[in-house]
């Protein structure tokens, strides 16, 4: 980005130093040559009113459209990482009956599950990245041999022929008996896939839909003069050859600045600096998947056989100070905070305090 605004920034600072020497030599030539209108500024100043207003805007769609994609990631990664934790869950019963028919379905899923998200990423940043995913060379060869024709010969999507195989591997696990629930709960497993699935055709939107280029075509255009018009209008009126050359050069730096951000942030599925970390996201989604896995996944939850269960009890012990029913305490907003210390202590000398008959 730095560089891009330098090759606005540089040429401007040297022309202005060059129009200096020019004067030096000739100090008729702006007059002669009709130059000496700019002495005004208000060609500049329009010119400077009317950049930073466009670029401003195309700044701002710049960072709705960053945040919209990082948002839409994670919401992919959200509803697919609930599918494979609902499809977990649901065959914790059936795995006492059918223990190696369990995990076998549930290591094909996790590996499934990886590589479609493997490789939604990789069909975002337009194959600018080789991600790594969970043990695919542990799938059936015959499944890999058909996911890969499947793309290099019929040319479809890669991502969209993984989320077929999940859910046909789903419909065949409950046909099986290995998903004991109600097929209404079961319906939620392919209402989070397809969930997914939309935020990653949303977030494909951010990188099919380019910004206008007529659009920038004007931009480029005005930073172009903007570039030219600064040094004729600031050597005008600073006549110092090295003051003249820098405050030529931040204004156009900092426009170009700008203006290159916001190109870098419209599409922030890259290996640019400023780009989505995609390795990472993989790397976050195939370390959940792999949790699922552990052997102590399907623990179920309890409490100690001598824990604490009177109600009012716990509630006297754990009840937060700002929400007990109590005039001497001043609430606000902010979770458990209080207004004014003084108070805090003595609502804790009234709790401690004996009740009175």
């Amino acid at each position: 980005m730095a560089d891009r605004a330098v090759r606005f920034a540089v040429p401007s600072a040297l022309l202005a130093l060059g129009l200096l020497i020019m004067d030096d030599h000739d100090p008729q030539i702006r007059v002669d040559s009709e130059l000496h209108d700019f002495t005004s500024g208000t060609i500049w100043s329009a010119m400077t009113g009317l950049l930073f207003f466009l670029i401003g805007f195309r700044t701002q769609r710049a960072m709705a459209r960053f945040w919209e994609g990082t948002g839409l990631m994670h919401q992919m990664r959200g509803e697919w990482f609930d599918t494979v934790s609902n499809c977990v869950t649901f065959s914790v019963s059936a795995k006492s009956k059918k223990c190696e028919e369990v995990m076998r379905f549930r290591h094909t899923l996790v590996r499934l599950m990886s590589l479609a998200h493997g490789n939604a990423l990789e069909e975002i940043s337009d194959n600018q990245f080789k991600l790594q995913t969970i043990d695919p060379d542990g799938l059936d060869p015959a499944i890999m041999k058909f996911l890969q024709d499947t793309h290099e010969v019929y040319n479809f999507n890669k991502v969209e022929v993984n989320l077929h195989l999940i859910q046909t591997l789903i419909t065949r696990a409950n046909g099986e008996g290995l998903l004991e629930v109600p097929p209404p709960i079961l319906s939620r497993v392919y209402q989070t896939i397809s969930r997914g699935f939309v935020n990653l055709l949303n977030t494909k939107k951010i990188t099919d839909t380019k910004f206008p280029y007529p659009y920038v075509q004007v931009l480029i255009l005005l930073m172009t003069a903007f570039s030219i018009l600064t040094p004729m209008f600031l050597t005008t009126i600073i006549k110092n050859k090295v003051i003249a050359a820098i405050t030529t050069f931040l204004p156009v730096y900092a426009l170009a600045s700008l203006y290159y951000i916001a190109v870098e942030l419209e599409n922030p599925f890259g290996k640019d600096a400023n780009d989505l970390p995609l390795e990472h996201f993989q790397a976050e989604m195939d370390n959940c998947l792999l949790m699922l896995l552990h052997p102590e996944a399907d623990a179920v939850p309890t409490v100690k056989a001598d824990c604490e269960m009177d109600f009012t009890k716990i509630m006297n012990d754990f009840q937060p100070i700002c929400y007990r029913t109590d005039n001497l305490l001043s609430r606000v907003t902010v979770a458990g905070a209080f207004r004014n210390e003084t108070l805090l202590r003595k609502a804790a000398k009234v709790s401690a305090s004996p009740p009175h008959d």
